[in-house]
């Protein structure tokens, strides 16, 4: 008899809390019911403000350019070091960027070039900043340059309340970026080029100071060196000088390479320093001079520094010339793939966006300051509640 009546306690009791659960839903939309006011009244004010505050939103354009960075290519740079022997196989390993597009994207944002566009374009007046930093700073937040890591193209948008303008500005970061890699020696054929050019601004220096020396000595002698005199040990000085001249070079391109401890390094550093020894020892002899004044001497040592420099300069010119070459066959450093063109629709503000958020807020605002006032409303009615209400008030007054 027990057993019926023990077996039917817990499905009274799950019935008892399916029936607590559909009361308390009924009572939630009861509440709600009660409060359709407040609940409506909320999402309502609070769509209506975000549609006025978009209205009264300056429209703001975006303007995006595409432009394709240099790639590397490894026929120029292979051609190039071939000259040099051995740091064919070196430059293979070191010159692992898969993608210089992250290097070109610092470029962009590199202080010198926001400051040339700053100048440029008065955006420190325009964005009404009090200092070069802030202006920056706003510059930043106003362009935004990313890359594709898949296709390795780079993307520059930039936003302004004037379509034309944020074009302009779009389009002048990728003129300024040529401008700058102009200055600079990025690629293997641009720093075999600047580095050339520089030992021949050298070599033209030592080249005229040689000429003065041998001028001085002419007078200083009173007397014409002769060619026979002259031309003693001339050539053999010359085409040394030029041999030191071109391990100088290897030496220095394997440097930014190798470590010292590289066996090519060492063994060119070995044959380099033999060749001076061997040059000095050359140009300490007189050849056919030796019967001549200490002030012929002079000037005959003038005379082969002369010759010597200017074996110098065609090994230089030579190697420019070839360096200007590979620089020409890696074509333009910067592509403009898509010009930034004036945008015929804003990108900001989103009013639909701000619509629909603003009234989502409302609506959750209105459900709990709704179940805040049923739950005041219940409270006041309940004597014991009312009294701890009273008392709150009370240890709260300021009296």
């Amino acid at each position: 008899m027990n057993e019926p009546l023990a077996s039917g306690a817990p499905i009274s009791a799950s019935a008892a809390d399916a029936e607590d659960d559909e009361i308390s839903l009924i009572d939630l939309a009861i509440a709600l019911g009660e409060e359709k006011k407040t609940l409506f009244a909320f999402p309502a004010f609070f769509g209506a403000v975000a549609v006025a505050v978009s209205l009264l939103m300056t429209p703001i354009y975006t303007a995006k350019t595409v432009m394709m960075p240099p790639q590397q290519q490894q026929s120029g740079a292979a051609s190039a070091l071939a000259s040099l022997g051995a740091l064919a196989g070196i430059a293979g390993s070191a010159a692992g960027i898969k993608s210089p597009d992250e290097m070109y994207v610092a470029f962009l944002q590199s202080v010198t070039l926001q400051n040339a566009l700053i100048e440029k374009f008065k955006l420190q007046e325009r964005y009404e900043a009090k200092t070069l930093t802030d202006t920056r700073l706003k510059l930043k937040d106003l362009v935004r340059i990313s890359s594709d890591k898949k296709s390795g193209l780079i993307s520059i948008e930039v936003d302004d309340k004037d379509p034309a303008f944020a074009a302009e500005l779009a389009n002048a970061h990728v003129e300024q970026l040529k401008h700058m890699l102009g200055q600079l020696a990025v690629t293997e054929a641009q720093q075999r080029r600047v580095f050339y050019e520089q030992q021949m601004l050298k070599t033209q220096d030592a080249l005229a100071q040689a000429e003065a020396d041998f001028r001085a000595a002419k007078e200083s002698s009173g007397m014409q060196v002769t060619a026979v005199i002259a031309e003693a040990g001339v050539r053999a000085s010359a085409e040394l000088r030029a041999q030191i001249a071109s391990r100088e070079v290897q030496l220095q391109a394997l440097g930014r390479f190798a470590t010292p401890q590289n066996p090519d390094l060492q063994r060119i550093s070995s044959e380099l320093s033999a060749m001076r020894a061997q040059l000095s020892k050359l140009e300490q002899g007189t050849g056919g001079a030796d019967k001549a004044t200490p002030t012929q001497q002079a000037a005959v040592k003038a005379y082969r520094e002369i010759k010597a420099r200017e074996a110098m300069m065609g090994v230089l010119t030579a190697q420019y010339e070839s360096a200007r070459v590979d620089e020409a066959k890696e074509g333009p450093l910067v592509q403009q793939v898509d010009v930034a063109t004036a945008p015929e629709r804003k990108s900001k503000p989103k009013r639909a966006m701000i619509v629909i958020v603003a009234t989502l807020a409302g609506l959750f605002l209105g459900v709990q300051v709704a179940f805040v006032r049923q739950a005041m409303k219940k409270s006041a009615k309940d004597p014991e509640t009312a009294q701890r209400w009273s008392q709150l008030k009370k240890a709260w007054s300021l009296r």
